[in-house]
Order: structure tokens, then C-alpha cells, then sequence
């Protein structure tokens, strides 16, 4: 396995992003992987009110990617009773046939504890956004012992040899909230039904990020690592001996849904800071440009 240059040492900077102030009054977190469409940047994020008391997820736009106008609420919670009624985070979007898809994280009775993934369907990214009437795409394992029993969360989307890769984090019941550890499932359809890998889980990660790379995947792993992962297969990651700082990071990566390679790489992006208690978002420069 030849691992690719350009992720062995790249230079994370951060850049000044004032739309994304901090907040005593709530948290921005978890952004999305950056998507364009009709001249215009989208990102996705978490909206925290309290520790979880009320979050959902909003979005903003920009058209040059350094100044954002903040547009608010795109997914509320679901309805009373519904299996995401306490709330959305971490949502993911992607591209498939003419249609938007923002997968998410939900959660009921304002127990953390029973996240399921989830989507909805729009038309363009600024919505609306129209829920799967089908419930949860994927949910944690009934059986106490598996890897995955406790929770479900941090949905990343690939398209690559002719099936949606969906990547998820998850740990067992009983675990740590940073005993996380990240799987995949796959399915032909990007609405599922998707089935989980045999050789889950595939690495420990957090609040990670999986993007097509060369004729590959790279990831990085979250909040709890530095290391920045290659591999050919999309199940087998090594580590690159790249390293790189993060908290919560979505790249801008058109290619992770054009069944094919990607020879640009990627190079800007969003991650989470905290200032004085608060989060909030900030763009930054990370050039893991293709070398040939």
C-alpha cells in the first residue's frame, strides 16, 4: 500500500470567520461537509441550547466561502412521540439523482442514549427538508454486548463502486462517552435498507471525517486524535503519519459522491473551537492537495 504524500504533513490554519461568533447562549457545532450549488456555499451544523435542552440544525450560505449569512433552523425536531422528538445533530448531506439528502443524528425522551440515524429529503439545500417517512436508516444493535448498543451518531456518505458507504460512530453500552469507535454500513440505494460491515469497528474515532481521496479514503479521526488515516478499500485504514489537530471538522469534497477518484484533494474546511465555555465554528486552510 503506498500511502499518498500530501497526507503525511500538511499545515492546518486557522481563518477568521466573525460570522460564527461565540455564544453564552448556545453552541454551533459539528459542521457538515460543505456542499455548492447555484453559486452558493452551504454548511450544516448542531445548534445547542443547554446541554442538549433544544438542538437542531441550522445552516448558512456564502458565495465566495469566507463570508456566511447565517439563514437558521433547517431541520426542527421531529413530532411529539416520533423517534427524534427530543432533537437533530451532526448532520451530514449529500447529492444522489437530483435530490438533497441530510442524514442526521435523532434522539428521544432527552436521553442521548437512543440515537438512531436518520434523513431528509430535499430538492435544493436550502430545503425544505422533507423527513424519511421510513424512520431510522440505521439503528444501534438490541444485543448489549455488540460493539454498537449504546448509541448511534456522526454520519459521513461516500459513493464508490457502485454503493453508498455510510460511516457512523457508535460504542457499547456501558462505555465512556470517548470510548467511540467508528463502523460502516453499505447499501446500493442511498436511502438503505444498509447493512453493517462484518469487520466493524473499523477504527476508534470520534467526531471524525471520511472523504474520497486518490483512489481511496481518508479520515480523521476527532477530537480524541491527531492521526490522519489512508485506505485503498475504504474498511482496512492505516495510518498515515500525517497529524492534524481537530475537534469536529467537514470538508469541502464534491468528489465523495461521483463514484470515481478524487485527484484535486481537499484543502479548506470547518472545525469547532471553544472560547471561554462556548463553541462555535471557524474555517481553516489545510492544503492535502494531490502531489503527483
Amino acid at each position: 500500500m503506498q500511502i499518498p504524500l500530501e497526507l503525511q504533513s500538511p499545515q492546518k490554519s486557522m481563518v477568521d470567520s466573525p460570522h460564527f461568533s461565540p455564544s453564552s447562549e448556545f453552541d454551533c457545532h459539528d459542521p457538515s461537509n460543505i456542499i455548492f450549488h447555484d453559486q452558493l456555499y452551504y454548511v450544516w451544523y448542531s445548534r445547542n441550547v443547554g446541554d442538549h435542552e433544544y438542538v437542531t440544525t441550522h445552516y448558512a450560505v456564502s458565495s465566495d466561502a469566507n463570508n456566511w449569512t447565517l439563514r437558521g433552523e433547517a431541520l426542527p425536531s421531529g413530532k411529539a412521540g416520533s423517534w427524534d422528538e427530543s432533537g437533530n445533530l451532526a448532520p451530514y448531506v449529500a447529492f444522489c439523482e437530483g435530490l438533497y439528502y441530510l442524514f442526521y443524528t435523532g434522539f428521544r425522551d432527552s436521553n442521548l442514549s437512543t440515537r438512531h440515524l436518520g434523513y431528509a429529503v430535499a430538492e435544493t439545500p436550502a430545503g425544505p427538508w422533507y423527513r424519511s417517512q421510513e424512520g431510522p436508516v440505521l439503528k444501534q444493535s438490541t444485543n448489549q454486548e455488540e460493539w454498537d448498543s449504546d448509541m448511534m451518531g456522526d454520519t459521513n456518505l461516500v459513493y464508490r463502486q457502485g454503493k453508498w458507504c455510510l460511516y457512523f460512530k457508535s460504542k457499547r453500552s456501558g462505555e465512556l462517552p470517548w470510548q467511540t469507535s467508528v463502523g460502516l454500513a453499505t447499501s446500493k440505494s442511498i436511502k438503505g435498507p444498509y447493512i453493517k460491515h462484518p469487520n466493524n469497528p473499523l477504527f476508534a474515532g470520534h467526531a471524525f471525517s471520511i472523504w474520497v481521496h486518490r483512489y481511496g479514503l481518508a479520515a480523521i479521526r476527532g477530537r480524541y486524535w491527531t492521526e490522519i488515516l489512508w485506505s485503498e478499500d475504504g474498511v482496512n485504514f492505516v495510518d498515515t503519519g500525517g497529524r492534524m489537530k481537530n475537534q469536529s471538522t467537514g470538508f469541502y469534497c464534491p468528489e465523495n459522491f461521483e463514484n470515481g477518484i478524487n485527484d484535486r484533494g481537499v484543502d479548506w474546511g470547518f472545525d469547532v473551537v471553544m472560547t471561554d465555555g462556548n463553541r462555535y465554528l471557524q474555517k481553516f486552510h489545510c492544503p492535502m492537495k494531490v502531489v503527483n
